[in-house]
């Protein structure tokens, strides 16, 4: 029995139209009625209805407004019977339009309504028996990929002259609805199976596609991504699909699909627009650690509102850890982890800012939503782009070049810097800007960088902190070194210096 829910704002008509015929003689059932639209919306998941006989006059959202949203909204869609209570044209062509199964006017004719429903429970029984024979097949491909079967039964539609196992993942920053994918995966059969170019089936977190070649090309592979484009788009989904590779008979279609599922471990790092064939190549670049971590390196980078210099760092990092072997979530946790580290710590740096940077940093856990590589990356860009434009000043020619150098200097001289770690976050080459900077200041950088240590350290002593305290403090690690490099510059021992500022023990 299909089930029927009867939609009218008239009780006599909604009663009578129960009673006018023997639905189950004519393999129906009527299952409710409703007495508006906002209560057929309200049924129609629960009730599920095959066929839904509506009434195009009711107040509020007409009967057309409804099947509208209806068509729009839920998958499977039932059939539609339309009644009014005027001979319009207009509403009839409109219905028409809607792909209604039939217009009757009131008061309803029984054998009309009869002629309607025998001819649509023809095209139900119809759709039943081409889903079975669906089910039947996927069952057969199901089978026929784990081993257990050697061929698909040997039906002539589906003997060709080679065959290829295509895999599809649907893609969304949101959980996708078990619904959403069932109706992708409907349109794809209509598109495929429907018109002979290959069977649709589900494997797992994926939507599988057997094609097969009827002629030059193997279903064309650029032709079968358009059209999983195209079925993908209907539901507002992305996807990333990827093929398994030609084989010359059914018997040898498990090695294409092994194939394909390989290929589709790495779907983080493939981008759309076409259907993989090959594992993608990690990119190349290195991390250098000579300039210091990867970390103080982005954190130097944003200091420098200098968003290419933040790129770039970001894309070595991530190549590092490719090539190191990260899975998607270790990309993500390690690029969330660092770029709020280094915003964090800019914080700190620019209190001024901090606000403003905090409300950026936010924005890194919605990282973990991103389903491509590619996108992550500009993601990460982009907030590395919002932070340097709230940090920049006009940052071009030599000397407010050397005044950010002087600005960075000063405000991170406690941190492990490097002349190359800050050429590299300015945008220029290490001996150039040493260069540049020794022209403008008289010293070079190394030599700069000791005095606005040591100036530091001889305010923190003035306060009376111990000798080993301070040297952590302004950036030396080794108490020896920082000794040479006080006395090398004050003249004196960092504990005479004290001595002679506060008058106090000097054991240390």
């Amino acid at each position: 029995m299909y089930s029927v829910l009867i939609v009218d704002d008239e009780p006599l008509i909604r009663e009578g139209l129960r009673t006018i015929v023997d639905w189950e003689e004519e393999g129906f059932r009527v299952v409710d009625v409703a007495s508006d639209a906002a209560e057929a919306l309200r049924k129609l998941p629960l009730l599920e209805p095959r066929l839904v006989i509506v009434d195009i006059r009711m107040p509020g959202m007409d009967g057309l407004e409804l099947l509208r949203t209806i068509q729009e909204q839920y998958r499977p869609c039932p059939r539609f019977l339309i009644l009014s209570g005027y001979a319009d044209f207009e509403y009839a062509r409109t219905a028409l339009q809607l792909r209604v199964d039939g217009y009757l006017l009131k008061p309803i004719d029984e054998d009309e309504l009869v002629r309607y429903l025998r001819r649509v429970k023809e095209e139900l029984e119809a759709i039943d028996r081409e889903e079975a024979e669906e089910r039947n097949l996927e069952g057969r491909i199901l089978k026929l990929l784990s081993g257990e079967e050697a061929s698909l039964g040997g039906t002539k539609e589906w003997i060709a002259m080679a065959y290829e196992i295509a895999l599809i993942k649907l893609q969304s920053r949101e959980e996708i609805e078990a619904a959403t994918v069932a109706r992708i995966k409907r349109l794809l059969a209509e598109r495929f199976e429907r018109v002979g170019r290959g069977a649709v089936f589900s494997s797992g977190a994926y939507l599988g596609l057997l094609l097969k070649e009827t002629g030059s090309s193997l279903s064309g592979r650029e032709d079968a991504y358009r059209l999983i484009a195209e079925a993908c788009g209907e539901c507002g989904l992305d996807f990333v699909s990827v093929a398994g590779g030609a084989v010359p008979d059914q018997a040898s279609l498990r090695r294409s699909y092994e194939r394909a599922r390989a290929l589709m471990k790495h779907h983080f790092l493939y981008a759309g627009e076409r259907m993989h064939l090959a594992e993608p190549e990690t990119p190349d670049e290195a991390e250098d650690a000579e300039t210091g971590s990867a970390e103080d390196r982005l954190f130097l980078a944003l200091d420098a509102a200098n968003p290419a210099a933040v790129e770039a760092v970001l894309r070595r990092m991530g190549a590092g850890w490719l090539a190191a072997g990260a899975s998607e979530q270790e990309l993500k946790a390690g690029f969330v982890a660092s770029m709020s580290a280094a915003i964090s710590k800019l914080s700190l740096k620019r209190p001024e800012l901090r606000e403003q940077l905090q409300t950026l940093n936010a924005r890194t856990a919605s990282l973990y939503g991103e389903y491509r590589y590619g996108q992550l990356l500009e993601r990460l860009v982009s907030i590395g782009k919002d932070i340097s434009n709230r940090l920049s000043e006009d940052n071009g020619g030599p000397d407010k070049q050397v005044r950010k150098m002087i600005e960075l200097i000063h405000r991170n001289s406690s941190d492990s810097l490097k002349l190359e770690a800050l050429a590299e976050a300015l945008g220029y080459s290490s001996s150039y800007l040493g260069k540049l900077f020794k022209s403008a200041t008289g010293e070079n950088f190394n030599t700069y960088l000791d005095k606005v240590r040591i100036g530091k350290a001889k305010e923190l002593l003035r306060q009376g902190k111990k000798v080993y305290e301070v040297a952590e403090q302004v950036g030396y690690t080794n108490v020896d070194y920082f000794h040479a490099k006080f006395r090398k510059y004050v003249g004196s021992s960092p504990i005479s210096f004290r001595k002679k500022g506060e008058g106090e023990d000097t054991t240390e």
